[in-house]
């Protein structure tokens, strides 16, 4: 002990007297933002899993940075989305700063994409960008607004059609004579097309697509003669005494009927095109991380933690489908080297 009093710089990216590393904050987001843990349970499982006493304030802290770090991967996985070519599409609600807000999603087997917007339709399509500039095929439920995109091709989800099927027949038994034979006949098309894939075959055969097509057409017709459209004079008066979304509930078969007749290509689009799926299932599993987030850690309380969430989610979903640790990306991302679209394959 020579009793001098040594001093030295602190190293590099060091700015804090206590400060916390690339892993620890990797940690933290991933259990926060990938395991879905609110920010209390996050600053608990740290303290007792590493003995990290980290707040949740600076969890908030470090959520935020994570998202700004990820902007330009945001929109590479945007310019992934809009060159494939299939996607699936759909929306949920989400409560954001006490106010019904939602969440669009866009994906493939490879790349997803969440954005946050306070609106539900078009307006709310055309900010996020990608389906404006979409030409390939759009795998989505019936909501009109995404019949504004007419650069798309579109393809109707099979499932959804099979719910509104067995919601008729719920509400109408009499209906069973048509809407049975058409939940048949889609499933039997589904397994034809899956026998032609496993035989390593492209396409159905000519008079296979014949037949399909006219089983269809001759079942929606039998719908149509059983639901006759009601005379004007009757659908004047109703639209007087009700709204017209209760007008509808009071008829359900007819709109469903109504779409069938002018969206079979769409709806037939998996016969046709082997590319696409039967339904929009694997979108609404991509999806169902934003009801699990609900529902473990509630709604959000401002807009920018909305869309911190879909940044991240949309950065861990991709590299998870790409075979990446969601862990290991975010120490890349945290070190300022996030994975790109040149690793991520598209």
């Amino acid at each position: 002990m020579c009793g001098a009093r040594s001093k030295a710089r602190f190293p590099v990216g060091v700015s804090a007297p206590e400060q916390y590393g690339e892993r620890v904050r990797a940690v933290a987001t991933y259990l926060h933002k990938y395991q879905l843990l609110p920010f209390a349970r996050t600053s608990e499982a740290m303290r007792e899993l590493f003995g990290c006493s980290i707040s949740p304030g600076t969890i908030d802290t470090t959520r935020h940075r994570c998202a700004a770090e990820l902007v330009g991967v945001e929109e590479q996985i945007k310019a992934g989305l809009k060159e494939a070519e299939v996607i699936g599409a759909d929306k949920t609600g989400l409560r954001v700063a006490g106010h019904n807000h939602w969440i669009h999603v866009a994906r493939t087997d490879q790349l997803t994409h969440y954005a946050h917007d306070g609106r539900r339709g078009k307006l709310a399509m055309d900010a996020i960008g990608i389906l404006p500039a979409f030409k390939g095929i759009c795998v989505r439920d019936g909501w009109f607004s995404y019949d504004e995109y007419r650069e798309a091709t579109h393809a109707l989800c099979n499932v959804h059609l099979l719910r509104e099927l067995v919601y008729v027949e719920e509400v109408a038994p009499e209906q069973q004579q048509w809407t049975r034979p058409l939940a048949k006949l889609l499933l039997d098309i589904k397994a034809a097309v899956e026998r032609a894939k496993g035989c390593g075959e492209t396409e159905l055969s000519g008079e296979q697509l014949a037949l399909f097509t006219a089983r269809y057409d001759r079942l929606v017709r039998r719908a149509a003669r059983l639901n006759p459209p009601p005379p004007a004079e009757k659908v004047d008066a109703l639209a007087k005494r009700y709204k017209v979304v209760r007008v509808k509930r009071r008829d359900p078969a007819r709109p469903l009927i109504h779409r069938l007749q002018t969206k079979r290509e769409q709806a037939l689009r998996f016969m046709t095109d082997f590319p696409v799926a039967f339904d929009n299932n694997a979108t609404e599993r991509d999806i169902r991380m934003v009801k699990l987030q609900q529902k473990i850690s509630g709604c959000f309380r401002t807009e920018e933690g909305a869309q911190a969430f879909c940044r991240i989610r949309s950065y861990l979903s991709s590299a998870r489908k790409q075979e990446h640790s969601p862990l290991a990306a975010l120490e890349r991302t945290f070190a300022g080297k996030s994975l790109a679209l040149n690793t991520l394959r598209t």
